[in-house]
């Protein structure tokens, strides 16, 4: 499939980190899987995916002034 944004790329699977930084914390998500432009680097989330990501920096950022976790291994955990 084309990439809508340039045109130029074919989207592909990849794996992304993420940082949040919020109210003096930090969080790190590893290893996200994304579907990604290589010619533009434009990036694409599955909705479930969106939402994992976003429960795990909420958790993330209420419990630790830093933390650092692989999407994998939590969205096994989940």
């Amino acid at each position: 499939m084309r990439c809508d944004e340039c045109g130029n790329g074919e989207i592909r699977p990849g794996l992304k980190p993420k940082v949040v930084q919020r109210d003096g914390r930090v969080a790190v998500v590893t290893d996200i899987p994304v579907d990604e432009c290589p010619s533009c680097g434009r990036t694409w989330l599955d909705g479930h995916v969106a939402r994992r990501v976003d429960e795990l920096f909420r958790e993330m950022l209420a419990a630790d002034l830093v933390a650092v976790r692989p999407y994998r291994e939590a969205a096994a955990a989940a």
